[in-house]
Parts: structure tokens; C-alpha cells; sequence
């Protein structure tokens, strides 16, 4: 689980990177086309990755509480009810 929120942190940097790169190539107009759409395909690439990590964690996260409530829910079942 560390691992994939480290994808994500780094998918993530990596849309800040081609998100800021873009935005200057365009405020100071000196890219060409070729690099506009390099740097747009870089993004949507990044975007793609970041969102695809966001659900994988998402879904890993969901199990495990699911597999925790599942446990926790089978042990109290298997106990011995207790008198009051």
C-alpha cells in the first residue's frame, strides 16, 4: 500500500511538472506545435496514471477495511456469549 501511494505521489508531481511546463511554454510563446502537443500528451499520459493509482488505492483501501470489518465481525460471532 506505501508503494502505490508513492506511484501516486509521484504520478502527481508529474502532472505538476508537465502542467507548469505547458503553461509557461504557452504564456511565453516560444514552444512550436510539436512540443505543445508533447507536453499535452505527457499530461494526459500523467493524468491517465494518476487516476488509474487513485482508484487502485481507493479499491486496496476499501478491501482491507472490508477484510477488517469481515474479521472483527467473524470473531464476535464465534465468541461465547457472555452472562450478564
Amino acid at each position: 500500500m506505501t508503494q502505490l501511494r508513492q506511484l501516486r505521489a509521484v504520478y502527481a508531481g508529474g502532472v505538476l511538472a508537465w502542467t507548469l511546463s505547458l503553461l509557461l511554454s504557452s504564456v511565453w510563446g516560444e514552444g512550436s506545435a510539436r512540443q505543445t502537443v508533447v507536453l499535452l500528451v505527457l499530461l494526459a499520459a500523467f493524468l491517465v496514471l494518476l487516476l488509474w493509482s487513485t482508484w487502485c488505492l481507493w479499491e486496496a483501501t476499501a478491501r482491507r477495511t472490508a477484510a477488517g470489518t469481515a474479521t472483527v465481525a467473524a470473531a464476535a460471532a464465534s465468541a461465547p456469549a457472555e452472562r450478564s
